[in-house]
C-alpha cells in the first residue's frame, strides 16, 4: 500500500541547540561591528531580533531568561548600565511570548509589522533604564534602529528558516 505524497508546505523541523547558539553568537557580532557616524544610529540590535526571532519559534528553548542573560552581555560588552539591555530585552521577550500564536499566523512581512511595537518597547525600555541611571537622553534618532530591526525580521526569518526545511518525501534517496 502506498500513500500520496503530501503537498503544499512543509512544516519546519525544531531547531538544534547548535543552530540556535551560533545565530545568537553571529547577532552579538554583528552587534559589535564598529559602526560610526549615522550608521550607528540606523543600525539594528541583531542580538535582539535574532532572540526574539527564536522566542517565536523555540519558545521552549529561548524564553525570557535567555533574553535577560543576552541583555547583560550586551551590557557588559558596550560597558554602559548593568541591567539596561537586560531588562529591555526581557520586556521585549515578554511581549513577543505574549503574541507568539499571532505572529506565527501572519506571513513574513506582516510578523515585521508585529516586531514594530515590540522594538520600539525595547528602546523605550532602555531610554527609562538609562535615564534613571542617570544618562542624558540622545534625542530621537535613537528611535531610527527601530524600523531598521523590524526590516532586519525579514532576513533573519529567512535565513534562520532555511536550514530547518523538512525534506519532501521526492526529494529523499
Amino acid at each position: 500500500m502506498t500513500f500520496a505524497t503530501p503537498k503544499g508546505p512543509t512544516m519546519p523541523v525544531a531547531a538544534s541547540n547548535l543552530l540556535i547558539a551560533i545565530s545568537l553568537l553571529a547577532g552579538l557580532a554583528l552587534n559589535l561591528l564598529p559602526w560610526m557616524g549615522a550608521a550607528l544610529w540606523w543600525r539594528p540590535d541583531f542580538l535582539l531580533v535574532v532572540t526574539l526571532y527564536w522566542v517565536v519559534r523555540q519558545p521552549r528553548s529561548v524564553g525570557m531568561g535567555v533574553a535577560w542573560g543576552l541583555g547583560l552581555l550586551t551590557d557588559m560588552a558596550n560597558g554602559g548600565v548593568l541591567g539596561q539591555h537586560a531588562m529591555a530585552y526581557t520586556v521585549a521577550a515578554f511581549g513577543t511570548l505574549l503574541l507568539q500564536r499571532r505572529i506565527l499566523n501572519f506571513n513574513l512581512w506582516q510578523q515585521a509589522l508585529q516586531m514594530f511595537p515590540l522594538l520600539l518597547v525595547e528602546q523605550l525600555t532602555s531610554i527609562v533604564a538609562a535615564t534613571f541611571a542617570g544618562h542624558a537622553f540622545s534625542g530621537a534618532e535613537y528611535f531610527l534602529a527601530v524600523p531598521s530591526g523590524m526590516l532586519l525580521w525579514l532576513p533573519v526569518s529567512l535565513l534562520l528558516q532555511w536550514p530547518r526545511q523538512a525534506p519532501r518525501a521526492a526529494d529523499a534517496p
